[in-house]
């Protein structure tokens, strides 16, 4: 459970990153882009730049559905971001937060699915699953409840745990399952296309 102690201090780091810097949503861009960076660079030196070009599709990909998302719930009332200047809804960090939050999950789900292959439990699929869901919702909870507490934004939703409402962390628990779906089938994809032109 190292990688998951792991991607719990990353996201707290992450989280106080954010409330540190809220009033200077450009700096923050910034320093989210470099480790977005970093990370690619990572994956070209150690694997190829064909896996980090995958990489950067599935970054972009989540980024601009965080995007989206955002605006919908902030132009709708459901929650509000401050210090941002007057017309603007989402900070120009949050995209790119969305990115680094696919692949903290992803890297838990990686680690999860190794734990659970040495357990060959029966019930392998749906406990990857609903482990994968349970840690949706502990990671985004750690880090939402530092940036609510450090006056980053706040929902409007009720049923709240820890300024979090329990409905967005079903949706946010939910969502990135989905974009954890969408890699591990993209990975299938991208490996066929890879033997296909060998």
């Amino acid at each position: 459970m190292n990688k998951i102690s792991k991607a719990l201090l990353l996201t707290v780091t992450g989280a106080l990153l954010v409330g540190t810097l809220k009033q200077e949503q450009a700096i923050l861009a910034a320093a989210l882009l470099s480790i977005l960076l970093a990370h690619l660079a990572r994956i070209w030196l150690r694997k190829s730049l064909g896996r980090a070009l995958e990489e950067l599709y599935y970054l972009v990909t989540f980024g601009t559905i965080g995007f989206l998302t955002e605006s919908w719930g902030t132009q709708n009332g459901h929650w509000t971001y401050h210090h941002l200047p007057s017309g603007q809804y989402v900070p120009l960090w949050v995209p790119i937060a969305w990115s680094i939050a696919a692949v903290l999950l992803d890297k838990t789900d990686d680690h999860l699915r190794e734990f659970l292959a040495g357990m060959k439990s029966p019930f392998h699929p749906p406990l990857r699953i609903g482990m994968m869901y349970l840690m949706g919702i502990l990671l985004p909870l750690a880090g939402e409840s530092i940036c609510i507490a450090l006056g980053v934004w706040e929902y409007h939703w009720p049923f709240k745990v820890l300024g979090v409402p329990i409905l967005a962390l079903l949706l946010i628990s939910y969502t990135h399952l989905v974009f954890s779906m969408i890699r591990s089938g993209g990975r299938r994809l991208f490996a066929g296309m890879e033997n296909r032109s060998q």
